[in-house]
């Protein structure tokens, strides 16, 4: 009977050890996924970021990835997540570098970004390449950053091909004018004259005058619309407006500007069907259609204008965490299985200018990631000592 008690006492010890060896894992942070994600769709031989959808990098990707990554202090370290270099030389090489007069695509997209390598060029691919270089340029400790540069020149031609004669500027060159791709363009001229101020930037816009006449012909009451010839105002059109004349004036002596602060405080959505759209901003008046893209333009205005501190803080920071999409990345509204770079970008940037992105991406459980047990190597040693046991316990037991 001996044999019988320690094969009872040898099982009992094994057992023990086996529910010390199954450790339970934690959900992943936010902060976690995001990163994989970010990670997952870098190309280190072009030195950029590339959508899900392929393997092709694009201006907008990299400029979400790296938005991200600075919003999160990541571009400080030292050595950083990637080459920064390599980096702006990839934005470079996405900058439209022909002239042809007698090539009609060469006029239009002269001196802007191209999405991806000989790819359309838009305003707002423009308007992220710019703010992709201000990111890079800014890490001037990193060797060979301040050696690569854009055409600033060319990308003065292309502003120039955007604005119409009504003042106004259009996405492309040739079609009718929105008051968001001139605030995009207004905001380039911005950037530019920052970068290189012997450039004179500014020489390069036509007409003043008719700029500001045509953004005053946008709005609404205290409010705008994409247009003037839009049917009505939208919180975007709002958002762009006040920050387009903040570049001519001082942002507080705009008119009206305590009205339009207000209607768009108004948009924010503290009810709702479903709660994971409280807290987001609707587009229009009653629309109730909370989505990212508009949150996202309210929280830059009223930050610029310094009424963010009458947002519903707790409520917005939990819908832009309510974006995170499933594979890690952000979409425009909750509960999608993809999302992209660009909102990824926003999302921390909309984080820091409310709290901390940092502090509270890490401090949060990434719902699609969730925790369970581990099993480590521990557990198939213990396995076999438990099979060898089993075995010398039997003939233990026969033996008796």
């Amino acid at each position: 009977m001996k044999r019988v008690k320690v094969f009872t006492i040898a099982i009992a010890f094994v057992l023990v050890l086996i529910a010390a060896s199954a450790q339970p894992v934690a959900a992943a942070s936010r902060s976690d996924t995001l990163n994989s994600y970010i990670s997952s769709r870098y190309d280190a031989l072009r030195g950029g970021y590339s959508p899900p959808r392929d393997s092709v990098v694009r201006v907008d990707a990299t400029y979400g990835a790296i938005l991200a990554l600075d919003e999160l202090g990541s571009l400080d370290y030292r050595p950083p997540p990637i080459n920064l270099t390599k980096a702006l030389e990839s934005l470079t090489l996405r900058q439209w570098s022909t002239n042809n007069p007698f090539n009609e695509l060469d006029q239009e997209r002269y001196g802007g970004f191209s999405e991806f390598l000989v790819g359309p060029v838009t305003m707002e691919m423009t308007f992220m390449g710019m703010i992709l270089h201000q990111r890079l340029k800014a890490q001037s400790d990193y060797p060979g950053i301040n050696a690569e540069n854009i055409n600033a020149t060319a990308l003065l031609v292309y502003l120039n091909r955007t604005q119409s004669t009504d003042g106004g500027f259009s996405s492309k060159p040739g079609e009718n004018p929105d008051i968001l791709s001139t605030y995009q363009g207004l905001a380039i001229f911005e950037m530019l004259d920052d970068f290189n101020p012997t450039l004179n930037a500014w020489d390069w816009l036509v007409n003043e005058t008719a700029t500001l006449e045509w953004i005053a012909s946008c709005r609404e009451d205290n409010v705008f619309k994409l247009s003037p010839e839009s049917y009505t105002a939208s919180l975007t059109a709002t958002a762009a407006g006040i920050m387009a004349l903040s570049i001519f004036q001082g942002v507080l002596t705009i008119p009206g500007l305590q009205e339009a602060n207000e209607w768009i405080l108004e948009r924010q959505m503290l009810s709702a069907d479903s709660p994971d759209y409280i807290g987001g901003f609707e587009e229009g008046n009653g629309t109730e259609d909370a989505n990212f893209a508009t949150t996202y333009y309210a929280l830059k205005a009223l930050d610029l204008t310094g009424a963010i501190s009458a947002v519903n803080e707790s409520a917005v920071i939990d819908f832009i965490l309510n974006c995170q999409a499933v594979d890690g990345s952000w979409g425009n509204i909750p509960g999608l299985e993809e999302g992209t770079l660009v909102y990824s970008g926003q999302a921390c940037e909309l984080l820091n200018i409310l709290d901390n992105a940092r502090a509270i991406l890490a401090s949060s459980e990434d719902p699609n990631s969730p925790g369970g047990i581990y099993l480590d190597w521990r557990v198939f040693v213990v396995g076999g000592i438990l099979l060898v046991a089993l075995v010398l316990a039997i003939v233990s037991v026969r033996m008796d």
